[in-house]
């Protein structure tokens, strides 16, 4: 099947798929969904995120050992991969304001650069669409927003800079529709108010689990050319074990699952920006 009719079929079961959620939605409150335990909501955001979501880099791997025919190369670009990730983390646990900053800025270019990988647009016209989907929460659930990064690094926003995110939306927003007017992209026009309605009534971190998962991680996917029987093995060997290690720190060490995913997201998403520097940097060696 052509590229772009799998875009537009993904196109639509994304938007039923809003739809449900929004139909379905437990609604709960804020100490329900972001205990220490293991609540069914977070429980059903945190596989998806591990298997579909962060699935799409695991796909790392199998770029890496497809690209090095050298077992050497192999090794050296796994151990610089897995040593960005683990430097990422102790960045992380030692500057957590300055790692929850930096995720942004990384989202929204990354965002923008992989979901219209396919599309003739500018690097400014891209970071326009990755600063809408990852400022969406912000927009709308501002405060629970706060209560995450109060629980993640300690830091809430204020309100100057509450104000200041949401006019630059208006803004990215105003341009966007321009651009889509220019460029006739009529059916990402569409699947972004999807995706504004359904972050006006779904929890943001629910919403963020919907659009990492089913829209972003499918889109990478299939930018990959993902194959169900080839790919999936690479899929279980990265995420399994993420998943395992979430559910004993989450048990053992007392640290929420909000604690886990973010700084996990922070680390893993350093690494893949960098895979194409570092399989340069291996090679040219």
């Amino acid at each position: 099947m052509h590229l772009l009719n799998k875009i537009n079929i993904h196109h639509l079961l994304f938007s039923i798929l809003g739809i449900i959620l929004i139909s379905l939605y437990p609604y709960q409150s804020l100490e329900a969904v972001y205990s220490l335990g293991i609540h069914p909501l977070i429980l059903i955001i945190f596989i998806a995120i591990t298997t579909i979501g962060l699935g799409h880099g695991a796909l790392d791997g199998k770029i890496i050992w497809e690209l090095s025919i050298k077992k050497n190369s192999r090794f050296k670009i796994y151990f610089i991969y897995l040593l960005i990730v683990l430097v990422s983390i102790l960045i992380w646990m030692a500057f957590p304001t300055s790692g929850l900053f930096i995720l942004f800025l990384m989202s929204i270019y990354h965002f923008g650069d992989s979901d219209l990988k396919n599309y003739s647009l500018n690097k400014l016209q891209k970071i326009t669409w990755g600063f809408l989907v990852t400022m969406i929460p912000i927009f709308f659930h501002a405060e629970t927003v706060n209560l995450i990064f109060f629980n993640l690094a300690d830091y809430q926003m204020n309100k100057i800079l509450i104000i200041c995110i949401q006019i630059s939306f208006i803004v990215c927003l105003i341009g966007w529709l321009r651009i889509a007017f220019k460029k006739k992209l009529w059916c990402e026009t569409s699947v972004l108010f999807v995706m504004l309605i359904s972050g006006y009534y779904l929890d943001p971190l629910f919403w963020f689990g919907y659009y990492f998962c089913f829209y972003h991680g499918m889109r990478a996917l299939m930018n990959h050319q993902f194959q169900l029987k080839k790919d999936t093995i690479w899929m279980v060997i990265f995420t399994i074990p993420v998943l395992i290690v979430w559910l004993i720190c989450n048990e053992l060490i007392k640290v929420s699952f909000i604690e886990l995913l973010f700084p996990s997201l922070f680390a893993l998403t350093v690494a893949h920006m960098q895979l194409g520097n570092i399989i340069k940097l291996v090679h040219v060696r």
